[in-house]
């Protein structure tokens, strides 16, 4: 029960990050009605917090997922990241509605979402495949020293 509640933890923190990227960028004219800022500057600032997060995210989530990452049902990270992802986004909805029309994204971010939605299992595949054989690579080596 411990593993799962770990495997769900870092689960929901791959779907908090895709979450914040998804709204970063639907919610991009809101962004740049609210600050009043240009749409060039705001786009070096999602550049920015989109590179940046990506390198910390997969820092952090690497630590969390070498430390669950001693079994292969660390693969279930890849399916139990989408209903997390789900839940944030229906909270977020329901607390801040898109009440003005412009607010809306352009319908080319549907295109961009999908590729992201599709690549996203694999990212996270990786990084799990990255951990599982870095992790059993030192058990290997341990069992080895001490017979």
């Amino acid at each position: 029960m411990n593993y799962f509640f770990k495997l769900n933890v870092v689960s929901m923190l791959y779907g908090l990050m895709f979450f914040i990227s998804l709204e970063i960028q639907v919610n991009y004219y809101r962004f740049v009605r609210l600050t009043g800022w240009e749409g060039q500057y705001f786009d070096i600032i999602v550049l920015l917090v989109h590179g940046v997060g990506f390198v910390v995210a997969t820092i952090v989530l690497y630590k969390l997922t070498k430390w669950i990452a001693h079994r292969l049902l660390v693969y279930w990270t890849t399916i139990f990241w989408l209903p997390y992802t789900a839940l944030f986004i229906f909270i977020f909805a329901n607390v801040y509605p898109i009440t003005y029309q412009g607010d809306m994204p352009a319908p080319v971010q549907g295109l961009i979402l999908f590729a992201m939605l599709l690549f996203y299992p694999f990212y996270i595949g990786t990084l799990n495949m990255i951990c599982y054989l870095s992790k059993s690579e030192v058990v290997q080596t341990v069992k080895k020293r001490h017979p």
